[in-house]
């Protein structure tokens, strides 16, 4: 049992994006009533050039008490529509799939009938994107501004769902002013040791570089990234590896100008021989970065091939990691959150998203629970934690399921093991769409990173689910919802003048 209403020394060890997010959300708990820390490192930075969040970015503002405009104009931040997928089937740059963000379809307005969104189906049955569904399209298409997106946004409303872009160093700087406006006390220093007590194993304090009397600890969240300073290094806890399904690990990161008059609307993640590139812009540029596997290529080898395709480059460092989670997160006294807990490829922003989805479960359940929390929520807690960390493992697994073989790495990730979970889940798909039922073993609480239509979208683009998936789905439905989308894809094809 942790009882949090006794507690009064609450610590974040470690700043940037997960560091402040926890701390706001300990000032969220507990307001002045307590004392809470961050320990910011002088010697560490914040890693990242370019950032994406993807749809509980805004929420989470909201709960922080965060306007979007002020988070934009002190960030850098640009509004993004979703992804874009560039060669992952055949290297060719006219090789395009989308994963747009979207409004799910309901029954109420009819565009989900028997648990099929009609119109995508209809789209997946014929061969065209399931982004033809979507008012984000022209957008994107067009290069249109922010402040044309912001006028179609506040027209359509829910049915323009929006996330940001951003940049990392900028957003942890904003959300230090806004934490320690509130009240968060910031510490800089080195920790060097934490002392733990030997009846319980809870951190009681921190040391720190050059001074004698320790911080101390009554809960303390480690937002220490890379370094993982309590679940690996403290603690030992096991880290479950997403290698035998993954292969990358290493990443480099760099800089480029704006290729477009205006910023680009989507998350552009562009196939290579050895991985891939993200493309995320902000306001001034794009941020951009070459994820690969060490076992394909050099990191020479990485850069010249960056050059060959982008030009001359001045990289800010190669980024090395190792793709799982710890199999808890919370321990005692002590919760990790963002690196420190765990870390997989950037592909789907699932990294912003999962910590800040993990950082509002807890919240919840602390409240939840009247400040007194039993192990036995804590136990549940973990376990939803790997079960998130599941579901986003599957999906990125889902983007390498492609047809695409013309180099050593295309070849070898293709090849590796499907894991169970989603094997079994794509059986299924050969026969029907996917299902919100299906996706229950992934959900997190009340959070869930990917319902089912952003996994039709991937599916589609990569060719995992076939078109007579969709058509026997249709067949079931009654004849005039299939009429009435069947209208629809003819209007599209209308619209976009598509063959």
């Amino acid at each position: 049992m942790l009882n949090f209403r006794s507690m009064r020394h609450f610590v974040v060890l470690g700043g940037g994006t997960a560091g402040w997010f926890a701390a706001l959300e300990l000032q969220r708990l507990f307001g002045t009533q307590v004392s809470i820390t961050v320990i910011e490192s002088p010697r560490i930075n914040v890693i990242g050039v370019g950032e994406g969040g993807i749809l509980n970015l805004p929420g989470a503002l909201a709960r922080y008490g965060i306007q979007e405009a002020e988070f934009i104009e002190a960030t850098g931040a640009v509004l993004k529509l979703g992804f874009e997928y560039v060669g992952w089937n055949t290297g060719r740059d006219d090789d395009v799939f989308y994963h747009l963000f979207h409004a799910a379809p309901n029954a109420a307005d009819g565009s989900l009938v028997d648990g099929v969104p009609v119109d995508w189906a209809m789209l997946v049955a014929n061969g065209l994107g399931v982004q033809y569904t979507e008012s984000a399209l022209p957008l994107i298409q067009n290069n249109a501004s922010q402040t044309e997106t912001l006028g179609v946004r506040s027209a359509l409303g829910a049915r323009l769902p929006t996330s940001m872009h951003f940049d990392a160093h900028r957003v942890a700087a904003y959300l230090k002013r806004v934490a320690t406006g509130r009240g968060v006390r910031l510490l800089e220093a080195t920790v060097q040791q934490l002392d733990v007590a030997a009846e319980n194993g809870y951190v009681t304090g921190l040391r720190i570089e050059g001074n004698e009397q320790p911080v101390p600890v009554d809960f303390l969240i480690d937002a220490s990234g890379f370094a993982r300073m309590t679940l690996d290094r403290q603690f030992h806890v096991p880290m479950r590896t997403f290698s035998e399904h993954l292969l990358h690990d290493r990443a480099i990161p760099f800089y480029l100008p704006h290729p477009r008059p205006q910023p680009h609307l989507v998350t552009r993640a562009v196939a290579m021989n050895a991985g891939w590139l993200w493309q995320i812009p902000v306001q001034e540029r794009v941020g951009c970065g070459y994820v690969y596997s060490s076992a394909h290529l050099s990191d020479d080898e990485a850069l010249q091939e960056i050059e060959a395709r982008v030009g001359k480059i001045e990289a800010v460092r190669t980024i090395r990691f190792q793709a799982g989670h710890f199999d808890d997160v919370w321990i005692g006294n002590v919760m990790a959150v963002g690196l420190a807990s765990g870390f997989i490829e950037p592909l789907e922003a699932t990294s912003i998203g999962q910590m800040l989805g993990q950082v509002q479960t807890f919240g919840e359940l602390v409240a939840g629970s009247a400040y007194i929390v039993p192990q036995t929520s804590i136990t549940t807690f973990n376990e939803r934690n790997r079960i998130d960390w599941m579901g986003i493992r599957d999906f990125v697994r889902m983007h390498y399921d492609v047809r695409r073989r013309d180099t050593a790495f295309w070849r070898d990730v293709t090849a590796l093991t499907l894991p169970e979970t989603y094997a079994t889940l794509k059986a299924c798909w050969q026969h029907r769409l996917p299902r919100t039922a299906d996706l229950q073993p992934y959900r997190q609480g009340n959070f869930m990173h990917f319902e089912a239509t952003s996994w039709i979208s991937v599916g589609q683009g990569t060719g995992v689910i076939p078109p007579q998936a969709a058509a026997a789905d249709l067949a079931r439905l009654p004849r005039e919802s299939v009429l009435k989308s069947h209208q629809f894809m003819m209007s599209v094809k209308t619209r976009f003048a598509l063959a």
